[in-house]
């Protein structure tokens, strides 16, 4: 019996002791995981825009960059710090198929890096609207693309990029919300003064 209480008294001091020792303070760092910051949707309410003759819904807080050069702007998103490249081109009988193959090959361009890369149609042959978006999965450049086109008069496309090395986890909260907005934009596109959209 008195061996047993021995024993007691002794795990009873063990356990102190490493109580004790163990929520002691240590002033050297212990390393911590890598972690993102959550990010929210900022903006939900879409402005009409016009730009180069074209017509389409963005969000208010987006600002649109025209580009010194014809048929080219940046829709830009300054708190996600990314933005849009997009361009638009008249298609002629010359240069039809060309331009509609080297939109195409802009997406493909990317396959490489892409662990997968998912087309999404639009149709509206009421309009004669027909779109494309492209989600390119893994660390891609862009991981975003559209393109938009009546494949005789017109091709208007886009491209997402981020200020910052593209990590798809990290900005894959903002790539969901820019497709959103990607897609108000196909909907919402109208005909413009130069015959095409």
């Amino acid at each position: 019996m008195k061996n047993l209480k021995v024993s007691s008294i002794t795990i009873a001091l063990l356990w102190g002791v490493l109580l004790f020792t163990g929520c002691t303070r240590s002033d050297t760092a212990v390393p911590r995981p890598e972690g993102y910051c959550r990010i929210d949707r900022v903006d939900t309410i879409y402005t009409p825009r016009v730009v180069d003759g074209l017509s389409f819904d963005l969000p208010s807080s987006a600002l649109v960059a025209v580009n010194d050069k014809p048929g080219w702007f940046n829709i830009e998103y300054p708190y996600y710090r990314a933005t849009l490249w997009c361009s638009s081109v008249t298609l002629t009988k010359e240069n039809r198929e060309r331009q509609l193959v080297n939109s195409r090959e802009l997406v493909y361009v990317h396959a490489s890096k892409a662990s997968a890369i998912t087309a999404q149609s639009y149709v509206d042959e009421e309009a004669r609207k027909y779109a494309t978006l492209y989600r390119l999965e893994g660390d891609v450049a862009t991981p975003l693309q559209f393109e938009i086109t009546d494949s005789v008069s017109y091709l208007f496309r886009g491209a997402l990029y981020f200020d910052t090395t593209v990590v798809a986890d990290s900005v894959a909260p903002v790539v969901e919300y820019i497709t959103d907005d990607v897609c108000r934009l196909v909907e919402s596109l109208k005909s413009n003064s130069r015959g095409g959209i």
